[in-house]
């Protein structure tokens, strides 16, 4: 039986649906009213009225902005004409049962019907006869509920009369299965593992909705971990009848299987020379769309085979739509559209009908909430509202070295690994006492992609959490006083000054109330009880089975990579998270820290290295520049292939094109029109250091005597002979590559033919601080710029802070006091049309309307000698060169990019591929 506390919120909400704005006193009215009536009824059990409040308000409370939408313009939106001839039934039982089961606002579902109600216009019209092909994308963060839309697009999509849909779900059993049984509660309405009965009978989820009428829908897939595609499950089911739903493993044998089962029941069409099933529309949707199925071989050789396989699928029928739904596009963008068909293996998957960009709702927690992102990229400074929820791991090192092998012997935890146990313990029995009992609660521990490994780091988490339930629940042993005071302290010092910054900073939560270690102490032992460990490794076969917990799951899951991608961990409060990574779309599909945190964003934590959260800030940066061009080329009506085009130029790009997706030695363009190009990784290497300041000098030297303005010291009307000169000279990190200097000069040389960036200004900036190392560099007294390292553990990398080197008002400096009024113009008009991410009206125009009134003829060059000394273990002798240049907006636009090679080698010769399991 449903619990009291769940019963009236329950209630209550469906009463509130139809208020625009409810108050406090009618939810107040609402509760009292509904609870008298179960009183009424029996209900015996005691409810916390105030906390009940809490949870309805943080409900009613969240809104989401609308989504951004790209569109080849080609496409006739078929919906309009057709919605009201379409029962909508499946539709209908779905917006149900997430309003009164899962309680989401109706201001949430209504963003849902309204995006998926696109989507569906987008994607092909399956009532219209002929031959038509759609592919499209749909861009969500981590963790944000892509899985909702796609649910609500397939129940749309069966609606309106497609009937084959086919849910391509990750690389893992464990991932497929969680995304069958989800598709199960949330589309079927019934267990499809066969024997499997809760205690409802088979009815689950929707199925327990009456609606008018039985929905049908048969899957030829299933939830257990084996249930996925065999070719002999489904030999006698015919096409074209009841809609049918296949949830698979993005594997080559699997998809084989499903071509050959629907070329088996096409018929022979003369013009393709091949069967081709006509008439029955196929809708497939590709969960995490840039993991497998990103054609990754050069053009000469054959596609890979996952990729080949699912536009070989695609193409045998005459009506198809493919939507893929992913949180790291930009693989998926570098797919270069084909030119003209590929009869055997039809187009490439490249987006080119349209590209979505869904925004969360407001309540959810992403990097730039986590980490701070500045709201402007190149000023360099953390968003007022970052979340202090990050802690140190940095001794996990010690035991988990970095390029460690499956050998690697573990007899101890890492003192930072055994605090992260405690605060889950702390975690579970806070939010018990806060009425968050009959809920989920996980913490994930990614250490390493070595299974045997894995397997004793279990073992040792075993071991640890069953001493410490023991000294808990007896209260007996040496180390029992120390226990507590341990874990007495941590919630002294660290949960409550992390609830007051928290409460501060993210104050639209009202089930966030102080408690007392009191309260919370005496919940510990019924708190960890209920923990379980779990291996999600390939060894183990653990699953995650939220479901079968209805009073709620504790859950310790230590695992690899199967953690890292698709796979949700429902009440995720600590993440240990210690495996080197430096991939982007590695880095923030790991964040499964990313998402909802309704009632206890306060307790959750991030242990992790220093060196990882620098890394993780740098890519961030660029995947965050890269989709708020998207809000840009919507207003522009740009098409997906035209947004491509503009991405794959983009300098962010050359940031990402060095992840293994993107085809070795493939030619791309760059344009930097309009961009900062800037040095924000360093070799920690005393020669190349050396050189470059020696060059710096030399070059500095040879120029005329420079103005002094200010903390810096000025060359004016300097030609770009000499900028090339110095660039050919200066030695930039590998990784940093938007500031490469072989590029950069192609690009100069290039404008030089179109007359442009004839003129440039030079600037040393320089420390006017008087804590500043003094240093005299071409005759020059200056103090040396400070810039903290932010992966000081990393032995080869020097990495600043926010991916950044620039001081804002640096790039103002060649501008004139009319230029300057014009971008700020600008700046506050874009501001006013919601087109920038700052929260405050701009009071100096930011760097991309500077660049944008500067001349197209003005170059202008920034000289950052950075002070050596700081470092634990300097690496140079004199100041390490960095530069930053800021071009102005060209007026040959795309006709100004240059050519270069994607280039993996340094990449994977450095950090290797991000192997599966093993």
């Amino acid at each position: 039986m449903i619990s009291l506390y769940e019963n009236v919120k329950k209630n209550v909400i469906m009463l509130l649906r139809d208020m625009e704005t409810p108050t406090a006193e009618q939810i107040k009215q609402h509760i009292n009213a509904v609870l008298q009536m179960q009183r009424q009824l029996g209900r015996t059990e005691e409810v916390d009225d105030a906390a009940l409040f809490r949870d309805i308000l943080s409900q009613i409370n969240t809104w989401q902005a609308d989504s951004s939408a790209l569109r080849d313009g080609k496409h006739r939106n078929w919906l309009p004409d057709s919605k009201a001839g379409i029962e909508w039934s499946f539709w209908k039982r779905y917006r149900q049962y997430l309003e009164d089961e899962k309680n989401w606002s109706s201001t949430i579902t209504a963003r849902l019907d309204k995006i998926t109600d696109s989507i569906l216009g987008d994607i092909g019209n399956p009532a219209q006869r002929g031959r038509w092909d759609r592919r499209g994308m749909v861009v969500g963060e981590v963790q944000s509920g892509k899985t909702a839309n796609y649910t609500g697009l397939i129940c749309k999509s069966v609606d309106a009369g497609y009937k084959l849909v086919i849910v391509l779900a990750g690389m893992t059993n464990d991932l497929r299965s969680q995304t069958q049984s989800r598709l199960d509660a949330e589309f079927l309405g019934f267990e499809s593992e066969v024997g499997k009965v809760h205690s409802n009978g088979s009815r689950i989820g929707v199925g327990k909705i009456d609606v008018s009428g039985q929905l049908i829908a048969h899957p030829l897939t299933y939830s257990s971990k084996n249930g996925d595609f065999r070719a002999n499950k489904s030999i006698n089911l015919q096409l074209g009848g009841t809609p049918i739903l296949l949830v698979v493993k993005k594997n080559t044998s699997v998809l084989k299987r499903i071509l050959a089962w629907v070329q088996n029941q096409g018929k022979l069409h003369h013009e393709a020379g091949k069967k081709v099933v006509d008439d029955i529309p196929l809708l497939l949707l590709d969960d995490e769309a840039d993991n497998a199925s990103v054609n990754t071989k050069s053009e000469d050789e054959d596609p890979t085979a996952i990729n080949r396989t699912i536009r070989q699928i695609l193409n045998s029928f005459q009506q198809s739509s493919y939507v893929g739904y992913t949180a790291t596009p930009f693989a998926n963008i570098f797919i270069l559209p084909d030119e003209g068909l590929n009869l055997e293996y039809g187009d490439d998957l490249f987006p080119k009908g349209f590209i979505y960009h869904i925004s969360p709702p407001s309540n959810y927690i992403g990097p730039a909430r986590l980490f701070g992102i500045s709201e402007d990229f190149n000023d360099g400074q953390n968003t007022t509202n970052r979340l202090l929820l990050i802690r140190q791991a940095d001794d996990a090192g010690e035991v988990f070295p970095p390029s460690h092998k499956k050998e690697l012997v573990v007899n101890v935890l890492p003192s930072s690994l055994v605090k992260a146990l405690h605060s889950f313990i702390i975690n579970c029995a806070a939010r018990r006492v806060r009425s968050q009992k009959d809920v989920h609660n996980s913490m994930l521990i990614h250490v390493t992609r070595f299974n045997l490994v894995q397997r004793q780091v279990r073992e040792l988490i075993g071991e640890e959490l069953t001493n410490i339930q023991r000294m808990i629940e007896y209260k007996t042993g040496a180390q029992v006083g120390h226990l507590f005071n341990q874990m007495e302290k941590l919630w002294e010092e660290d949960y409550l000054p992390t609830y007051e910054s928290v409460s501060q900073v993210w104050n639209n939560d009202p089930q966030l109330v102080s408690i007392k270690w009191k309260d919370v102490c005496e919940q510990l032992l019924p708190a960890i009880a209920k923990i379980k460990i779990r291996g999600i490794d390939g060894d183990v076969g653990g699953i995650l089975d939220y479901d079968q917990h209805p009073n709620g799951l504790n859950v310790i899951a230590v695992g690899g990579d199967k953690l890292s991608r698709g796979l949700t961990l429902e009440g995720l409060s600590v993440s240990y998270y210690v495996r080197p990574a430096k991939n982007y779309d590695t880095l923030l599909q790991m964040g499964r820290w990313f998402g909802y945190r309704p009632g206890y964003l306060d307790l959750c934590r991030l242990y992790t290295t220093e060196d990882l959260i620098g890394w993780y800030e740098h890519i961030a940066v660029a995947n965050e520049e890269l989709r708020r061009e998207f809000v840009f080329m919507e207003r522009c009506r740009l098409t997906p292939d035209e947004y491509g085009l503009k991405v794959r130029t983009h300098p962010g790009g050359l940031n990402i094109t060095a992840a293994n997706k993107i085809r070795h030695g493939k030619k791309m363009q760059v344009s930097f029109s309009g961009h900062l190009a800037q040095t924000t990784i360093f070799h920690k290497n005393t020669t190349v250091q050396e050189e470059n300041f020696k060059a710096t000098e030399k070059w500095l030297q040879s120029l005329s005597a420079p103005l002094t303005e200010k903390n810096r010291l000025i060359w004016n009307d300097i030609s770009s002979m000499h900028i090339t000169d110095f660039l050919k000279n200066y030695t930039s990190h590998p990784l940093c590559r938007q500031a490469e200097g072989d590029l950069l000069i192609k690009y100069i040389q290039k404008m030089l033919g179109f007359g442009e960036l004839t003129k440039w200004t030079v600037a040393l900036i320089s420390n006017s601080s008087p804590n500043a190392t003094p240093f005299t560099i071409a005759g020059s007294k200056i103090g040396l710029i400070q810039r903290a390292d932010n992966t000081p553990d990393d032995k080869a990398c020097y990495m600043l802070k926010k991916s950044n080197i620039l001081s804002p008002e640096d790039e103002h400096l060649d501008i004139s006091e009319e230029q300057k009024v014009k971008a700020l113009t600008e700046n506050i008009t874009a501001w006013e049309a919601g087109e920038t991410r700052s929260r405050k009206r701009p009071e100096r125009p930011s760097g991309p309307f500077i660049r944008k009134v500067r001349s197209p003829q003005n170059g202008l060059l920034l000289l950052y000698p950075l002070d050596y000394i700081p470092f634990d273990k300097p690496f140079a002798s004199n100041p390490i060169i960095g530069m930053a240049i800021s071009f102005p907006e060209s007026d040959q636009g795309q006709a100004g990019a240059v050519e270069y090679q994607v280039n993996t080698k340094y990449w994977l010769d450095r950090y290797g591929e991000d192997d599966d399991d093993a």
